[in-house]
């Protein structure tokens, strides 16, 4: 990392996404088009729990996303997490909401040492460089190898994909709990990480995940 910063300050480095000399990690263009993924309404439910997204999975967001986990890209999820949380700062909805322990969804071992990082903890990382949330990937594991759920095809699919493949650690925290993802599908992933730390004791505050699919609304 600190070799990074000393590369990013002296050196004219390539966007990780289009190739253009930056000084900046990533040029103004490619963040102009990020910024411009940006959902209009932020809240997407506040019932039972509220869930926060930041953009729409399409377009330049959707090419970041999968340039950051299959072009080994990390600091990506990072810079979109540093979004999130500014955007988290400036929004109604979330200044009612108390101050919360950041958890994100984890990978398994197995496609943690495959990829090299977790896209979501990066995700929450950045976020909580901005919000001054604490970060809390030890808070939950997951201890089952589940498939993408974009790769299954109906509900109960996802549901029994993802049957028992978390687990966590009992009464570490009091401060309710905000979940972070990347993308959200059928919500299949939050809801059994949700049961998960609920029945160890937890209390979710809300969700929030960098982009939700099947939605084009700006």
């Amino acid at each position: 990392m600190a070799l990074d910063r000393f590369l990013d300050l002296f050196l004219q480095r390539k966007c990780p996404l289009c190739g253009r000399s930056t000084p900046d990690f990533v040029c103004i263009y490619c963040s102009r088009a990020l910024l411009a993924c940006q959902a209009a309404q932020f809240c997407e439910l506040k019932t039972p729990l509220p869930l926060f997204r930041w953009g729409v999975y399409d377009d330049a967001l959707k090419r970041a996303i999968a340039t950051c986990k299959y072009n080994h890209q990390p600091r990506i999820a990072t810079f979109l997490g540093q979004q999130m949380g500014i955007r988290w700062q400036k929004e109604k909805d979330t200044q009612k909401l108390p101050k919360m322990a950041v958890v994100p969804i984890p990978l398994h071992p197995d496609k943690l040492k495959q990829r090299g990082f977790n896209q979501a903890e990066l995700l929450a990382r950045g976020f909580c460089d901005i919000t001054s949330m604490p970060c809390r990937p030890d808070l939950l594991q997951r201890v089952k190898n589940t498939k993408p759920q974009m790769e299954t095809k109906s509900v109960q699919a996802r549901k029994d994909n993802l049957d028992g493949a978390f687990i966590t650690v009992k009464n570490k925290t009091k401060q309710p709990i905000l979940l972070v993802d990347d993308i959200y599908t059928s919500g299949a992933t939050m809801t059994a990480a949700v049961t998960t730390l609920t029945q160890a004791g937890y209390k979710i505050g809300a969700m929030l995940v960098l982009a939700r699919t099947g939605l084009h609304d700006r």
